[in-house]
């Protein structure tokens, strides 16, 4: 079933906008999957950028916590993946999409992303950079088996796990953040 819309999942220092330093936005579409990761601009730059390029990817919007992406971007997300408070990890148990989510191979837990930006920032060492937008990856995957569950109401055995991450990122991400290892 082609993807009506787009997910969108963002990685910040924080889940509150009033509180957290955005560097990372990510969408899912029919066109696949789409990252933007900030690396020499500044926080209000990239906010801008990324509110500018979304009007590309199409509506509804899709997110889980759409709170927060809505808190960054400052564009309405027009449907929630989330179920009351919820955590990803919850939801995921709950319709009994553990196994895909765990095929994706995410290389970090949620609360590591900001170590990682900040050792990106001390550093400039791009793998860091590399790790964060593996992980949004699959976060953008987690949403999308979530979709096809709870929106589309398709099946399990409907529902068809995505390649891991660990290939998207010597394929593409590497090679977009020029890591030659």
């Amino acid at each position: 079933m082609p993807l009506q819309g787009a997910i969108i999942d963002i990685e910040a220092t924080h889940y509150d906008a009033s509180q957290g330093e955005l560097f990372t936005v990510g969408f899912l579409s029919k066109n696949g999957f789409t990252i933007f990761q900030r690396a020499d601009s500044t926080e209000i730059a990239f906010k801008e950028w990324v509110t500018e390029q979304m009007p590309d990817f199409a509506q509804p919007w899709f997110a889980f916590n759409k709170k927060c992406e809505e808190g960054f971007c400052g564009k309405n997300v027009t449907n929630e993946l989330q179920l009351e408070q919820e955590s990803a990890y919850i939801a995921l148990v709950k319709e009994k999409l553990l196994d895909h989510y765990n095929l994706l191979n995410d290389p970090l837990f949620n609360e590591e992303v900001p170590a990682f930006w900040q050792a990106w920032k001390q550093t400039g060492n791009a793998l860091f950079l590399s790790k964060i937008v593996r992980h949004n990856y699959c976060c953008l995957a987690k949403e999308y088996y979530l979709k096809q569950k709870r929106i589309d109401n398709l099946q399990l055995s409907q529902i068809q796990p995505l390649l891991t991450s660990a290939v998207i990122e010597k394929k593409y991400v590497r090679p977009a953040l020029n890591i030659n290892i």
